[in-house]
């Protein structure tokens, strides 16, 4: 004779909770995702343009010191040397500027003259 057969169940009934524990929280909706999504986004460039602009400054900061270290390592004949060339390339950054700056006065008098005449 064979053992009677147990019935089959499809499927296990859920735990029921404990007294006390905490029911766990829904699943969050689209939009909560969406603006997880937007905030990580935000913090993840925040976080890559301040380190840039950060290496930036250290890289301009040991430019810096380096030049400097050159310029007092130099001889007097090469701190000379050096000077004529900033001497030279301000000069170039000059000769533009002086000229708007003559336009500029001239525009003036020119403003100012028209404004004796009228009187």
């Amino acid at each position: 004779m064979s053992a009677p057969r147990r019935p089959l169940r499809a499927h296990a009934p859920p735990p029921s909770p404990l007294p006390g524990a905490a029911t766990p929280p829904p699943p969050p909706s689209a939009a909560t995702q969406g603006l997880k999504r937007i905030v990580w986004t935000g913090a993840f460039a925040a976080v890559t343009i301040v380190g840039a602009i950060y290496g930036a400054g250290l890289k301009t900061q040991q430019e810096f010191k380096a030049e400097k270290a050159k310029v007092i390592e130099a001889t007097p004949e090469e701190r000379i040397a050096q000077l004529e060339t900033r001497r030279s390339a301000l000069v170039t950054q000059r000769i533009p500027i002086q000229r708007k700056l003559d336009e500029v006065n001239e525009r003036i008098r020119a403003t100012e003259e028209k404004e004796q005449q009228r009187r």
